[in-house]
Protein backbone atom coordinates (compact mmCIF):
# COMPACT_ATOMS: atom_id res chain seq x y z
CA UNK A 1 0.00 0.00 0.00
CA UNK A 2 2.81 2.55 0.83
CA UNK A 3 3.86 2.99 -2.75
CA UNK A 4 0.47 3.92 -3.47
CA UNK A 5 0.07 6.31 -0.68
CA UNK A 6 3.22 8.06 -1.12
CA UNK A 7 3.22 7.95 -5.24
CA UNK A 8 6.86 5.76 -4.96
CA UNK A 9 7.90 3.07 -7.16
CA UNK A 10 6.83 -0.66 -6.47
CA UNK A 11 10.14 -2.46 -5.77
CA UNK A 12 10.61 -6.36 -6.24
CA UNK A 13 12.44 -6.37 -3.34
CA UNK A 14 9.71 -5.18 -1.03
CA UNK A 15 7.08 -7.89 -2.47
CA UNK A 16 10.12 -10.39 -1.90
CA UNK A 17 10.31 -9.33 1.88
CA UNK A 18 6.25 -9.24 2.06
CA UNK A 19 6.68 -12.98 0.40
CA UNK A 20 9.13 -14.50 2.82
CA UNK A 21 7.30 -13.06 5.76
CA UNK A 22 4.05 -14.35 4.36
CA UNK A 23 5.59 -17.93 4.28
CA UNK A 24 7.13 -17.85 7.65
CA UNK A 25 3.84 -16.96 9.15
CA UNK A 26 2.09 -20.44 7.41
CA UNK A 27 4.93 -22.31 8.46
CA UNK A 28 4.35 -20.86 11.87
CA UNK A 29 0.63 -22.21 12.10
CA UNK A 30 0.24 -25.57 12.65
CA UNK A 31 -3.25 -26.59 10.83
CA UNK A 32 -5.69 -24.01 8.84
CA UNK A 33 -8.90 -24.77 10.47
CA UNK A 34 -10.68 -22.10 12.21
CA UNK A 35 -11.66 -24.19 14.80
CA UNK A 36 -7.72 -24.02 15.75
CA UNK A 37 -6.76 -21.22 18.26
CA UNK A 38 -3.59 -21.11 16.45
CA UNK A 39 -5.07 -20.59 13.25
CA UNK A 40 -7.76 -18.08 14.78
CA UNK A 41 -5.01 -16.09 16.24
CA UNK A 42 -2.90 -15.81 13.19
CA UNK A 43 -5.87 -14.84 11.17
CA UNK A 44 -7.39 -12.10 13.86
CA UNK A 45 -3.36 -11.06 14.06
CA UNK A 46 -3.56 -10.92 10.15
CA UNK A 47 -6.51 -8.72 9.75
CA UNK A 48 -5.13 -6.43 12.86
CA UNK A 49 -1.99 -6.12 10.96
CA UNK A 50 -3.66 -4.72 7.75
CA UNK A 51 -5.16 -2.02 10.19
CA UNK A 52 -1.81 -1.38 11.56
CA UNK A 53 -0.47 -0.86 8.03
CA UNK A 54 -2.73 1.54 7.41
CA UNK A 55 -1.88 3.34 10.76
CA UNK A 56 1.32 3.30 10.09
CA UNK A 57 0.77 5.02 6.42
CA UNK A 58 -0.58 7.57 7.95
CA UNK A 59 1.54 7.99 11.16
CA UNK A 60 4.80 8.23 8.48
CA UNK A 61 2.60 10.69 6.95
CA UNK A 62 1.69 12.65 9.63
CA UNK A 63 5.11 12.36 11.41
CA UNK A 64 6.50 14.95 9.03
CA UNK A 65 3.63 17.24 10.18
CA UNK A 66 3.32 16.72 13.70
CA UNK A 67 5.34 15.76 17.06
CA UNK A 68 5.58 11.77 17.50
CA UNK A 69 3.83 12.62 21.22
CA UNK A 70 1.59 14.47 20.17
CA UNK A 71 0.44 11.67 17.11
CA UNK A 72 1.24 9.20 19.91
CA UNK A 73 -1.13 11.37 22.48
CA UNK A 74 -4.13 11.26 20.26
CA UNK A 75 -3.57 7.48 19.23
CA UNK A 76 -3.96 6.50 23.01
CA UNK A 77 -6.23 8.71 24.49
CA UNK A 78 -8.65 7.52 21.25
CA UNK A 79 -7.87 3.62 21.87
CA UNK A 80 -8.38 4.43 25.76
CA UNK A 81 -12.21 5.88 25.38
CA UNK A 82 -12.79 2.74 22.96
CA UNK A 83 -11.68 0.27 25.20
CA UNK A 84 -12.96 2.10 28.47
CA UNK A 85 -16.63 0.33 28.87
CA UNK A 86 -14.96 -2.87 28.69
CA UNK A 87 -13.64 -2.18 31.67
CA UNK A 88 -16.93 -1.82 33.28
CA UNK A 89 -17.70 -5.46 32.03
CA UNK A 90 -14.80 -7.13 33.97
CA UNK A 91 -16.06 -8.72 37.40
CA UNK A 92 -12.20 -9.17 38.31
CA UNK A 93 -11.14 -6.41 40.60
CA UNK A 94 -7.29 -5.14 40.39
CA UNK A 95 -5.20 -4.58 43.48
CA UNK A 96 -2.64 -2.06 44.18
CA UNK A 97 0.43 -3.60 42.64
CA UNK A 98 -1.93 -5.12 39.67
CA UNK A 99 -2.81 -1.27 39.03
CA UNK A 100 0.92 -0.04 39.05
CA UNK A 101 1.93 -2.89 37.04
CA UNK A 102 -0.63 -2.27 34.25
CA UNK A 103 0.49 1.69 34.72
CA UNK A 104 4.14 0.56 34.13
CA UNK A 105 3.26 -1.71 31.15
CA UNK A 106 1.27 0.75 29.64
CA UNK A 107 3.67 3.67 30.09
CA UNK A 108 6.76 1.90 29.08
CA UNK A 109 5.77 -1.21 26.78
CA UNK A 110 2.48 0.78 24.96
CA UNK A 111 3.13 4.57 25.03
CA UNK A 112 7.11 4.75 24.89
CA UNK A 113 7.15 2.26 22.52
CA UNK A 114 4.70 3.18 19.71
CA UNK A 115 6.06 6.74 19.92
CA UNK A 116 9.67 5.58 19.22
CA UNK A 117 7.78 3.80 16.62
CA UNK A 118 6.41 6.65 15.19
CA UNK A 119 9.65 8.47 15.43
CA UNK A 120 11.18 5.99 13.68
CA UNK A 121 8.96 6.11 10.44
CA UNK A 122 10.89 9.51 10.22
CA UNK A 123 13.80 7.30 9.11
CA UNK A 124 12.54 4.12 7.81
CA UNK A 125 10.07 3.03 5.71
CA UNK A 126 6.23 1.69 6.84
CA UNK A 127 6.50 -1.34 5.07
CA UNK A 128 10.26 -2.17 7.11
CA UNK A 129 8.46 -1.24 10.15
CA UNK A 130 5.83 -3.72 9.67
CA UNK A 131 8.04 -6.47 8.53
CA UNK A 132 9.86 -5.74 11.85
CA UNK A 133 6.54 -6.16 13.65
CA UNK A 134 5.86 -9.24 12.13
CA UNK A 135 8.66 -10.28 14.29
CA UNK A 136 6.00 -10.66 16.85
CA UNK A 137 4.68 -14.72 16.53
CA UNK A 138 8.50 -15.40 16.86
CA UNK A 139 8.90 -13.60 19.99
CA UNK A 140 5.44 -15.30 21.23
CA UNK A 141 6.97 -18.95 20.10
CA UNK A 142 10.58 -17.97 21.89
CA UNK A 143 8.30 -16.45 25.34
CA UNK A 144 6.41 -19.77 24.80
CA UNK A 145 9.63 -21.84 25.03
CA UNK A 146 11.45 -19.69 27.66
CA UNK A 147 8.20 -19.20 30.36
CA UNK A 148 6.05 -21.78 29.77
CA UNK A 149 8.54 -24.98 28.33
CA UNK A 150 6.52 -25.30 25.56
CA UNK A 151 8.95 -26.89 22.57
CA UNK A 152 7.81 -25.77 19.29
CA UNK A 153 7.66 -28.01 16.17
CA UNK A 154 10.45 -28.19 13.53
CA UNK A 155 7.73 -26.76 11.17
CA UNK A 156 7.10 -24.12 13.51
CA UNK A 157 10.63 -22.92 14.14
CA UNK A 158 11.38 -22.86 10.70
CA UNK A 159 8.91 -20.25 10.16
CA UNK A 160 9.84 -18.55 13.13
CA UNK A 161 13.81 -18.69 11.29
CA UNK A 162 12.50 -17.51 7.93
CA UNK A 163 10.58 -14.41 9.75
CA UNK A 164 13.43 -13.60 11.73
CA UNK A 165 16.34 -13.79 8.49
CA UNK A 166 14.07 -11.97 6.10
CA UNK A 167 13.76 -9.40 9.11
CA UNK A 168 17.30 -9.05 9.51
CA UNK A 169 18.09 -8.76 5.67
CA UNK A 170 15.17 -6.20 4.94
CA UNK A 171 17.03 -4.03 7.94
CA UNK A 172 20.49 -4.53 6.37
CA UNK A 173 19.53 -3.79 3.08
CA UNK A 174 17.35 -0.69 4.56
CA UNK A 175 20.75 0.20 6.06
CA UNK A 176 23.02 0.13 3.45
CA UNK A 177 20.35 1.90 0.88
CA UNK A 178 20.37 4.98 3.42
CA UNK A 179 23.86 5.01 3.12
CA UNK A 180 23.18 6.03 -0.44
CA UNK A 181 20.60 8.50 0.30
CA UNK A 182 20.19 11.67 2.12
CA UNK A 183 18.64 11.97 5.13
CA UNK A 184 15.27 12.83 5.52
CA UNK A 185 14.43 16.20 7.01
CA UNK A 186 13.86 16.02 10.72
CA UNK A 187 10.46 18.37 11.66
CA UNK A 188 8.94 18.18 15.28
Amino acid sequence: MEPFFFQERLRVFDILIAVLVFCGLILVIPSFEFDNHIFRGAFWGTLSGLTFAVLSILNRRYVRIYSPLVITFYQNAFATLILLPFLFTSSRSMGYQELIFLGLLGVFCTALAHGLFIKGLRYVRAQLASVTAGLEPVYGVLFAFLLLGEIPSLRIALGGIIILGTTVFASSKMRHSNKKTPAVSKSS
